[in-house]
């Protein structure tokens, strides 16, 4: 299985296709296998890399989330391109995979193509804050089906370890979104061609995220998937791939 060492931990990845590299960026808490409905289309068109971020999937795996989370996630992401020899690359993001693909934007605009983000918050308030905290249950009630795919992304032995590990930042704030957790301005400072994605149904993250960051993009474009709830890509892979494609081939 292909790693690549940095910083004292391995990251897990896996490439496939030949053209132009697309790194792709799962959400949460999740892993590589999130884009399983997307790899082999993406491919066709694309050098596509998709990697588990340091303490999930097959990568080094962690025991806390620190407050300094998401700069840590650019910095790696940094870190495996110069590593794979890529210097420009396309990016689409699910959830904080959005966000860490707009920040990396904003912080290396000669490093980013188009990009393309799902399900991703702009800003934080009190109604995210609420909506997070009631869609994660505590780690003893957590549903069988959360169970499995926690399990099928992490192993057995470290699923529901991470799994506490993230609600507890959830409860401190550390986790996503948390206090001051806001990208309305740093989106000005991002260049490259954006496409939002989001789901009109999205039960985290209402429509109105998605506007807030489709107007503080310039000349981004606004795709709302219709009966569609918070990961396009899982639940509605056609529409998504369609999208996506279309905006990254210029179609």
């Amino acid at each position: 299985m292909p790693h690549v060492k940095m910083n004292g931990v391995e990251l897990y990845y896996e490439e496939c296709g030949d053209g132009e590299p697309l790194v792709l960026l799962h959400h949460g808490l999740s892993c590589t296998k999130s884009f399983s409905r997307q790899v082999a289309e993406f491919s066709n068109h694309f050098r596509v890399v998709a990697c588990d971020r340091y303490g999930y999937g097959r990568s080094t795996h962690m025991t806390i989330l620190r407050e300094n989370w998401l700069e840590e996630n650019v910095a790696e992401l940094l870190g495996l391109l110069d590593q794979l020899g890529i210097e420009r690359t396309h990016l689409c993001g699910v959830c904080v995979g959005g966000t860490i693909a707009l920040l990396f934007a904003a912080q290396n605009p000669e490093r980013a193509g188009r990009i393309a983000v799902a399900g991703t918050c702009c800003y934080n308030e009190e109604s995210i804050t609420s909506a997070v905290l009631k869609f994660y249950p505590p780690p003893e009630d957590l549903p069988p089906d959360w169970v499995e795919e926690l399990t099928s992304c992490h192993g057995e032995n470290y699923a529901r370890e991470l799994y506490g590990i993230f609600y507890r930042a959830i409860r401190e704030e550390n986790g996503y979104p948390f206090k001051g957790y806001d990208l309305r301005q740093t989106l000005s400072s991002v260049k490259s061609p954006v496409i939002v994605i989001h789901g009109d149904g999205d039960g985290l993250f209402g429509v109105e995220q998605a506007l807030a960051m489709h107007k503080h993009l310039r000349g981004s474009e606004l795709y709302v998937v219709p009966d569609c709830g918070h990961l396009p890509n899982e639940e509605k892979p056609e529409d998504f791939n369609r999208e996506v494609l279309r905006f990254l081939l210029r179609l």
